[in-house]
């Protein structure tokens, strides 16, 4: 057992020297593949803190977002909020009688004799109308579909063109991110490949004495990929101090923007996401970068 422990930390101390001495034999490579990286996981994530900050804008708008629904002259206000309660998706029904409706237009149009008014026009010719809202902006459109079709609704509007604008904007930022993060993802790899390529061509009559005294090709190629992976997290690291600098800077620069520009831009500092989630994110992704990049360089040469 106690030679197990000892042989263990052995293996573990012998493969961190290795790593630093091929960090060391890199020189400036070794930061070129670093702020490749870096730059590439910077705009990924700009990427999906814009993305997330966009989908929390839709969710508020979703719950503050209202549809107005119409109902028929012989339908009683109060009947249809229990139904329409019941429809998948709805988050409140708030009940507008006609004669409040009324009382409202009148006032509006600066009308204050409503008797008269009521006279001249044969009564009353509102409705009891409903206002609803969503739990999130997605389900709007399919919400309003459902009431459209109950017994008793004559009408139904609401306003969605703000929402839609958003989603494209999300779709649209989401489809450009796509594609340069693809190219800089091939671009970091890259960098990488032809790093640790360098690299295993300077140490390359240590690697033929290691296979004289017999190591496996596994045992070699180990230390150039955690190599690799220090590339990866150490550009996911930079990052990420990119994107909280840039963020303080956009905090102090929008003081005295409208409300909704500081509710968006604080909305990102304040995003549980970007504090845990975001720098695990980058930290995986620069990872398996790195990875990718050493095994592709290791792959080239031959150990046997």
């Amino acid at each position: 057992m106690v030679q197990n422990v000892v042989r263990f930390f052995t293996k573990i101390d012998y493969l961190l020297r290795e790593t630093l001495l091929g960090l060391r034999r890199g020189g400036w490579m070794n930061w070129a593949a670093v702020s490749t990286v870096a730059v590439l996981l910077f705009l990924f994530g700009a990427s999906l803190q814009i993305s997330w900050q966009l989908e929390n804008v839709l969710g508020q708008l979703g719950s503050q977002l209202e549809i107005s629904v119409y109902l028929d002259e012989n339908t009683v206000g109060e009947s249809m909020q229990s139904r329409l309660l019941l429809v998948e998706g709805v988050a409140s029904a708030k009940l507008i009688p006609k004669e409040d409706a009324w009382q409202n237009l009148m006032k509006d149009l600066g009308k204050t004799d409503l008797s008269q008014a009521t006279q001249q026009l044969g009564g009353n010719p509102l409705v009891d109308e409903f206002k609803v809202r969503a739990v999130s902006s997605d389900r709007v459109p399919d919400i309003a579909k459902r009431i459209s079709g109950l017994k008793g609704v004559n009408e139904v509007w609401y306003t969605n063109e703000v929402v839609e604008r958003i989603g494209q904007l999300r779709r649209a930022v989401s489809n450009s991110s796509v594609a340069i993060v693809a190219i800089f993802t091939v671009i970091a790899i890259a960098v990488i490949t032809t790093t640790i390529r360098l690299i295993v061509l300077a140490r390359r009559r240590e690697i033929e004495v290691m296979q004289l005294v017999g190591a496996t090709s596994t045992w070699i190629y180990f230390p150039f990929v955690l190599q690799g992976v220090v590339f990866g997290v150490a550009g996911a690291g930079t990052a990420y101090l990119m994107l909280m600098l840039s963020l303080n800077l956009l905090g102090e620069t929008i003081m005295n923007q409208p409300e909704l520009i500081k509710s968006l831009a604080l909305g990102l500092t304040t995003d549980l996401r970007v504090q845990f989630l975001l720098p695990a994110i980058l930290a995986i992704f620069g990872a398996m970068i790195g990875v990718v990049g050493s095994l592709l360089a290791v792959r080239r040469f031959s150990f046997n």
